[in-house]
């Protein structure tokens, strides 16, 4: 059985034109991420839950604005604002679920489309943890056509995010045992 293609980045892993030409036509891409982190999971979750973090690991994030309800807790809105190559392009995020320490799921949305954000955090062996994001894009207007060409981008892009946010944590936890 042929496994189900999670994106659509590039011909050439399999995917023939006129199946990636069906992941543009419809405009979605869903990607699963996963890293371990030399940290164990009161850490790691900590780091994560703190907005004050956020710009150290996203790379383009130039604002975190909470606009209502709860930081942090389901039905909480928040803006962030990033700089992408110049233009500014601004998310509007809503917790819709938490469950501490394991658990953090959000819908994202702006004028390139709607994403449903799932991060989940496990203990991994001794004093480390896993941390996976699946991510669910579904892309409106002129992005369901570019979705072709940017999920490379994104996908890129989000495992960046993770690595430097993996690599903060560890530089934190190691500075704090000196």
């Amino acid at each position: 059985m042929t496994q189900q293609p999670t994106s659509c980045n590039q011909i050439g892993r399999g995917l023939r034109y006129d199946q990636c030409l069906r992941f543009a036509t419809c405009g979605t891409m869903k990607l699963k991420y996963e890293t371990v982190i030399d940290a164990d999971l009161a850490s790691v979750w900590a780091a994560f839950d703190n907005p004050d973090n956020m710009q150290r690991w996203q790379q383009n994030l130039e604002s975190f604005n909470h606009i209502s309800g709860e930081r942090g807790q389901p039905g909480a809105v928040s803006e962030l604002v990033y700089d992408e190559k110049g233009k500014k392009v601004v998310l509007r995020e809503e917790i819709t679920e938490r469950r501490e320490p394991n658990f953090l799921a959000g819908f994202y949305e702006s004028s390139m489309g709607k994403t449903v954000i799932v991060n989940h955090f496990e203990e991994f062996g001794e004093d480390s943890t896993r941390w996976t994001s699946w991510c669910n894009f579904t892309f409106q207007g002129f992005m369901k056509i570019m979705s072709i060409f940017v999920s490379g981008i994104i996908r890129k892009r989000t495992e960046a995010d993770m690595a430097r946010f993996k690599l903060m944590v560890e530089t934190d936890r190691a500075s704090a045992e000196q």
